[in-house]
């Protein structure tokens, strides 16, 4: 290849569009290395509960994240969660591609990037997940961080961790995802 640059215009995360339902079965859980991982407020005392799972409707499958997210304890979130890997050198992309659909409640995309060293840490887009399939995009540069402290914008090459997330309030979380990718 000679130091020559393969052009692609998008970099798939996940597609689950064409998958036959038999996605891999991991303990979605803190520290594992699958390729998602379900977290909760538990994990600094909050009192959410929910679950993760894949699901089939005919020959479509997709990702699932259900739940009661609960502001008691100063918890109040929901969140499953994929690392970022193989990123191509020398490509930036501008934005973060997804497809969902949920219970017209608004949900987030938390990013976390190789600067961020707290786990409490993260870049923030808010999207409304609707009650039908739809494609949405979010340019990285309308992405809010969580602290001041924090570099105050995000290039695709830093993107450590990727999260879809239900936060901030009490309300039952429905959201499905079929793909994400950078665009």
């Amino acid at each position: 290849m000679n130091g020559e640059f393969i052009k692609a215009e998008t970099m798939i995360i996940d597609d689950m569009r064409n998958a036959n339902g038999e996605a891999e079965k991991a303990d979605f859980c803190e520290a594992t290395s699958e390729r998602w991982c379900f977290v909760t407020d538990k994990v600094m005392g909050g009192v959410s509960e929910g679950s993760f799972e894949t699901k089939v409707d005919g020959k479509d499958s997709h990702y699932n994240m259900q739940g009661n997210v609960s502001t008691a304890n100063n918890g109040g979130f929901l969140q499953f969660r994929t690392t970022i890997n193989d990123h191509p050198v020398g490509k930036l992309y501008k934005g973060i591609r997804i497809q969902v659909r949920g219970n017209n409640e608004e949900y987030a995309v938390h990013i976390r990037t190789k600067y961020l060293f707290l786990p409490w840490q993260y870049y923030q887009s808010k999207f409304l997940a609707t009650s039908e399939w739809q494609v949405i995009e979010l340019p990285l540069k309308d992405f809010k961080r969580s602290n001041f402290y924090q570099p105050s914008s995000v290039s695709s090459i830093d993107i450590q961790t990727l999260g879809i997330v239900a936060i901030g309030r009490d309300f039952q979380a429905n959201i499905d995802l079929r793909y994400i990718e950078l665009y």
